[in-house]
């Protein structure tokens, strides 16, 4: 992070005089105060506003980052910590971050003065620009090593998807991931699958397809992998997706290729969205309780918990697994 002494330095006067320009008190020339603001915009300074007037007069705003607003998921977990966080009288605002530089948007959550925020765009932001908000004392999730307050423990709904599967005969069950590869495996249901698979009976050479989400649609990247599946000529009998949103696009994908989902495929998603019930046909998914996971993310940042909370997940059954074991 540049500092307010390297740009006095650029600018070639002192860092009260940069303080004076950033704050807007006191006589500054008018060339002078050029030559600060010409050196900030240069450098990509970030006017450290939280270390002075917000460890003093925190606000009560609260912000959450995200990078695809189209999923249902994050809005989901942003319903319930709107819920939790107006009963306290706390705001929480949204800010998108996608093809965004992220220097940028914390300089907007700096000059609003937060008191929290809750990175769920965890793959695209640089957790060294957080610096500023770490040493003024405002509680961040997500948005450094140590900062990971709710944890998501896949390991029972992914147990539980995948006991169903082998119980209901399949062996070649492919993995649609969606993520950029180097991130796939960093996945806790990506790992556990792989871990785990021939454990369940699985074939190991089954499928586990790579592409650049969260940049590009989650349903795009769904119907496009399981169009690469398809064309791989690999045996799949079953896929589960790293959310539902992939599901659709990846059931639509195998509809579309004159394949019958759950007759001669099945599908298991991951997140439990409101809507996969009305999927035809109705996805069975890993659910997780966003509800319990925006409380908790709210109940960290107000001081209500200093722990790690722990979100468990289980398998909802619906209609998208067919029993081929008989």
């Amino acid at each position: 992070m540049v500092t307010k002494k390297e740009v006095a330095e650029y600018a070639g006067v002192s860092t009260a005089t940069v303080s004076r320009v950033i704050n807007g008190v006191g006589y500054i020339s008018s060339e002078t105060e050029r030559k600060v603001r010409k050196a900030i915009e240069e450098l990509n300074y970030i006017p450290n506003k939280l270390a002075g007037n917000l460890a003093r007069n925190k606000s009560n705003l609260i912000a959450v980052l995200v990078e695809d607003l189209i999923n249902p998921y994050y809005m989901a977990l942003v319903d319930a910590m709107v819920e939790r966080a107006s009963a306290e009288n706390y705001v929480v605002a949204v800010f998108a971050i996608k093809n965004r530089d992220v220097r940028h948007v914390l300089a907007d959550l700096a000059a609003n003065r937060v008191c929290g925020i809750v990175n769920l765009a965890m793959f695209t932001c640089d957790f060294s620009c957080y610096d500023i908000f770490t040493e003024a004392g405002t509680k961040l999730i997500n948005c450094t090593a140590d900062s990971s307050m709710v944890m998501i423990n896949y390991r029972s709904g992914m147990e539980e998807a995948m006991s169903y599967l082998r119980d209901n005969g399949h062996k070649n069950v492919a993995f649609i991931s969606g993520l950029e590869e180097w991130l796939t495996y960093k996945d806790a249901r990506v790992k556990y699958f792989i871990d785990n698979r021939s454990r369940f009976g699985f074939s190991e050479d089954t499928a586990v397809l790579s592409a650049d989400y969260p940049m590009s649609k989650a349903y795009d990247v769904g119907y496009a992998l399981a169009g690469e599946l398809i064309d791989s000529g690999k045996k799949t009998d079953a896929v589960i997706c790293l959310t539902d949103m992939m599901a659709l696009g990846a059931t639509k994908a195998f509809f579309d290729r004159g394949y019958s989902v759950p007759n001669d495929v099945s599908f298991i998603g991951c997140d439990d969205l409101e809507f996969t019930e009305y999927f035809n046909p109705a996805l069975t998914t890993i659910s997780v309780d966003k509800r319990a996971e925006g409380f908790a993310y709210i109940d960290y940042i107000l001081g209500k918990t200093s722990e790690v909370t722990e979100i468990s997940t289980h398998l909802k059954v619906r209609e998208s697994v067919k029993n081929i074991s008989e």
